[in-house]
């Protein structure tokens, strides 16, 4: 609220805004709930995101299903960057009797080989499905911390 308590003649007025302090505890208060929920929901959907690439290589997406799908599937982790992103990828390993590892697959998979013409996209595609739920889900989570 806006008060005016003095006006001395010639355009000056001193003017007192009062609940200013009211308004910045608010604020500070819903900026830790926004975080809080932000950081919770990002924990959320790299787990939802790791699961969906998951299901594509095991053949339960639009995707064909991949070769030898529990080594690659099993491999899928979460790197939590900062607090603000976080990296799906499939943890280096290697095949049994082979120096191939998931990551050498998980290449070949996404993009193709020159035997592969079809590349299976399952990072590309999982991401594509799923980029509007995972930024409606933050957007959820940051209205219900500000109510």
């Amino acid at each position: 609220m806006v008060k005016v308590s003095k006006s001395r003649g010639k355009g000056s007025v001193n003017v007192e805004i009062q609940g200013i302090n009211e308004v910045l505890q608010r604020l500070q208060k819903n900026q830790k709930r926004i975080i809080t929920s932000k950081n919770i929901e990002l924990v959320r959907t790299a787990n939802f995101i790791q699961n969906e690439v998951q299901e594509s290589i095991i053949g339960n997406r639009a995707e064909p299903k991949s070769v030898d799908t529990g080594t690659l599937g099993n491999s899928i982790d979460i790197k939590l960057e900062g607090k603000e992103s976080a990296v799906i990828f499939p943890k280096r390993e290697k095949y049994k009797n082979s120096d191939t590892t998931t990551e050498d697959v998980a290449k070949f998979m996404e993009y193709g080989t020159t035997k592969m013409k079809n590349p299976r996209r399952h990072f590309g595609n999982t991401k594509d499905r799923n980029e509007k739920k995972v930024v409606n889900k933050f957007k959820q989570a940051v209205n219900l911390a500000i109510k």
